[in-house]
């Protein structure tokens, strides 16, 4: 409830003639605040990097079962097969962070972090490049996100601690991410709408069966427990995330069944969410 009430935020802001700028809201998220939390959470978490890096691999798999499988449906409803990125990538950062968070703590954070972290760089990459038609090294290489990481694990490897004066900025940066995540996300359900309802519906739950299953399947295989398992579960059946809108927008797809798709399995992840938050909670 406490994520429902930041979002509703945004939307009445939104809906009551409020100005809120979306490019320069994400744009500081992404290159600044997203960075520093991950920098922040992966430097100083208790949590063993072999138990970061099973989540983070753990995230990849569940990228690669879900779009072996919505690129197979797609494709035999006649649909674009592009389309799959939107069925595949999660709203891991707007919601699934403040979720793992409030479920499960900073362990949760730290976890969900790394699953993200993967995300980030496979939407940003090769997400992209299947809305672009076209992949190119430069967008993954001068990634923050990749850097975040980077340093982050760096440090933990080296055993050393950075500077008061670094660790206590990235904190309060970090402190802006998830309330200005969650802000931004009931700003952007505002502005999208459900064209073809029937049609809509329908994909949003063949969407999110798919995304459970696989879900349940990968915590299956790589015999998570806990926290571990309660945060993949959770990020890998959070909602379509609000990115791939200005993605396929941005790329000229059809963004009509994507904001319908957006929509759709926000609304529905209000009754289904709680459903999974009470398997995976001790």
């Amino acid at each position: 409830m406490p994520a429902v009430f930041m979002a509703v935020i945004g939307y009445v802001w939104v809906r009551s003639g409020g100005d809120y700028p979306v490019p320069f809201v994400t744009t500081l998220v992404i290159n600044i605040g997203l960075p520093a939390l991950l920098f922040h959470t992966l430097s100083t978490s208790t949590v063993e990097l072999a138990a970061l890096g099973q989540i983070g691999l753990a995230a990849l798999v569940v990228h690669i079962l879900s779009t072996a499988v919505a690129v197979t449906l797609l494709k035999t409803a006649g649909k674009d097969w592009r389309l799959s990125v939107a069925h595949v990538v999660g709203n891991t950062g707007n919601l699934g962070l403040p979720l793992c968070l409030l479920a499960f703590g900073d362990e949760g954070l730290a976890f969900a972090m790394a699953y993200f972290a993967v995300q980030c760089l496979l939407m940003f990459s090769l997400g992209d490049a299947i809305y672009a038609g076209r992949f190119t090294w430069k967008t993954v290489l001068r990634s923050p996100v990749l850097a975040a990481v980077v340093a982050g694990v760096l440090v933990r490897l080296a055993g050393v601690s950075p500077p008061d004066i670094i660790m206590d900025t990235t904190s309060i940066l970090s402190g802006l991410v998830i309330p200005i995540m969650l802000i931004t996300l009931g700003v952007s359900l505002a502005s999208l709408k459900v064209h073809h309802f029937s049609t809509c519906f329908f994909w949003s739950v063949v969407r999110t069966s798919v995304a459970i299953v696989v879900a349940f399947t990968v915590a299956a295989l790589f015999q998570l427990e806990g926290t571990a398992r309660g945060v993949l579960i959770i990020e890998a059946t959070v909602p379509v995330a609000v990115f791939n809108f200005l993605l396929a927008q941005k790329h000229g797809r059809d963004v009509g069944e994507v904001s319908g798709l957006i929509l759709m399995t926000h609304l529905g992840s209000l009754v289904y969410l709680p459903f999974i938050l009470h398997l995976v909670l001790p």
